[in-house]
């Protein structure tokens, strides 16, 4: 349906206003929302959203946004919802106060007098911890005593951030000055920190940083500002996104099934407190980070992982849209896994060859002890408490020995590998079983 002035109308009802008040916390707060829609949208396309209670037709909000990415319904066998992720017009603090109606005392009210974004008092410094978000962005970081360096982010508040690390490090107590860009890309804010926590992954490397921003920096209303955009752009990618075990499918299957039903994407994956990223479009790889880790090297070493969460958002930063260098992602996920093919045949080579040197030195060192000629004694007391548990060549070993038979005739006669007969006759003289005559 389509209003006066020829905007699209879409509609979503909540059956209770729990149900609202988490979407209002989750995504409408945020300046957002993702309507579930099977119809074709153009992005940018400026729209109406009827927001209602199924049960009072009278409590209805409608508010004006555009299309800012669309779930299309080809990606519904990868168990995504088809539809579209709306940015509103109008202000957070104006949405609160347009939702209160609906939602009464289950939304909580900020006093008039004061604008709280994040925990942000804007007459001052933070007050206590601000919300923190999960939000991935590129950011530079500027040590005090070494160069700067790039990494992204993985959570973001008014009063700090959390940094995936690679081959820099940063210790608990450093110094640091951190660049962040408004999504637009006409503003940045830079913002002293102090490394107050470290993110150890399972091998005990340092995988993230938690940085606290200087309080006062971090109340700057232009720093105030950056970090709501960051966080509300980062909140509408996830919107209608897809989230689960890498277990249930493998992360190889997952990466085919969105590159082939989704234009672009980038797939978040987690596990033992690393977090690596790899974005896509239109079926080619832009880009794959892990700590260190960059392109086919990250790619297979997530590839790799059989345990672990990912997060899927139908989106891709626009930068690396436009400058990143593409491969093809069903090649590239090809490459990677004959790659792991390839080093998993040669390691089980290693093995194998190792284990038949081993055995091999072992039966030379059995040969030069006990000589071609040697024969051997039975202790029968022993003979009788042990053959029960004795192998097949062990067995064929202790009656040959029994009847009188010389090492090198027990080796021409028992029809299995040298090197086992030996390991047989070491075996039995360690136990006591045969005696060297």
């Amino acid at each position: 349906m389509r209003n006066s002035d020829s905007k699209k109308i879409l509609r979503i009802q909540f059956e209770s206003p729990e149900r609202l008040r988490a979407e209002f916390e989750r995504n409408i707060s945020n300046g957002g929302i993702f309507v579930p829609s099977e119809s074709d949208f153009a992005i940018r396309q400026r729209v109406v959203v009827e927001i209602g209670l199924d049960y009072d037709d009278a409590a209805r909000i409608s508010l004006d946004g555009e299309v800012v990415h669309r779930i299309p319904p080809e990606m519904a066998p990868s168990g995504v919802v088809p539809g579209v992720a709306i940015q509103f017009e109008i202000s957070a603090k104006n949405l609160r106060e347009r939702f209160e109606p609906l939602l009464g005392a289950l939304i909580h009210v900020v006093p008039p007098d004061v604008e709280v974004v994040d925990n942000v008092d804007r007459r001052g410094p933070p007050v206590g911890r601000a919300k923190r978000r999960a939000v991935r962005v590129p950011t530079r970081v500027m040590p005090e005593s070494s160069p700067p360096f790039e990494a992204t982010s993985r959570d973001l508040s008014a009063t700090g951030i959390l940094l995936s690390l690679g081959e820099v490090v940063l210790s608990k107590g450093e110094v640091v000055r951190i660049c962040l860009w408004h999504p637009s890309g006409d503003m940045s804010v830079e913002i002293d920190g102090k490394v107050v926590r470290e993110v150890r992954n399972k091998s005990g490397r340092i995988a993230a940083v938690a940085v606290a921003f200087d309080r006062h920096q971090s109340a700057d209303a232009r720093v105030v500002e950056v970090i709501e955009a960051l966080s509300q752009a980062s909140q509408r990618s996830k919107l209608g996104g897809i989230s689960g075990a890498i277990a249930d499918l493998g992360l190889a299957n997952l990466l085919q099934m969105f590159g082939t039903s989704a234009p672009r994407g980038t797939v978040v994956c987690e596990r033992g407190g690393e977090q690596g990223w790899i974005a896509f479009a239109d079926g080619d790889l832009l880009r794959a980070e892990l700590g260190e880790l960059r392109g086919q090297q990250a790619l297979i070493a997530m590839l790799d992982w059989d345990d672990g969460r990912f997060e899927f958002e139908a989106s891709a930063d626009e930068k690396l849209v436009k400058t990143a260098e593409r491969h093809s992602l069903t090649a590239s996920i090809l490459e990677a896994v004959c790659a792991m093919d390839e080093r998993d045949e040669a390691e089980a080579h290693a093995r194998t060859t190792g284990m038949r040197e081993g055995a091999t030195i072992e039966s030379e060192a059995t040969q030069q002890i006990l000589g071609s000629e040697t024969t051997f004694s039975v202790n029968l007391v022993l003979e009788e408490s042990t053959r029960m548990v004795l192998g097949k060549a062990e067995q064929a070993v202790l009656d040959l020995a029994k009847s009188g038979f010389m090492v090198q005739k027990i080796v021409e006669i028992i029809p299995e590998e040298e090197r086992l007969v030996y390991r047989a006759l070491k075996e039995l003289i360690e136990s006591g079983v045969l005696r060297v005559r």
